[in-house]
């Protein structure tokens, strides 16, 4: 009965921390340059790993950041975002 008791109560905090309510939070910027000189290019992060971060913005230098969007909750767990970045032609 104890087993069955603990196991019920694992699983019930694993279901309440997996539930945590979703906080997204997004910012655009205007752009600068005209949409037929434009070319935007979209991609997914991880904002938890540093390098994985550094690699992508590295990636897109001399680029300009023009929206990003957070996805996490409030527990931390899996923080994610979208970034786009926009350059001339």
């Amino acid at each position: 009965m104890n087993k069955i008791v603990g196991i019920l109560f694992i699983a019930g905090c694993l279901f309440i921390a997996g539930c945590q309510a979703a906080n997204v939070t997004a910012t655009k910027w205007d752009s600068a340059i005209s949409a037929d000189k434009a070319q935007t290019r979209c991609e997914r992060v991880d904002m938890r790993d540093r390098n994985e971060m550094d690699a992508i913005f590295k990636k897109y230098d001399g680029w300009k950041l023009v929206y990003i969007s957070e996805y996490t909750t409030s527990n931390k767990v899996g923080t994610d975002a979208a970034v786009c970045f926009e350059s001339v032609k």
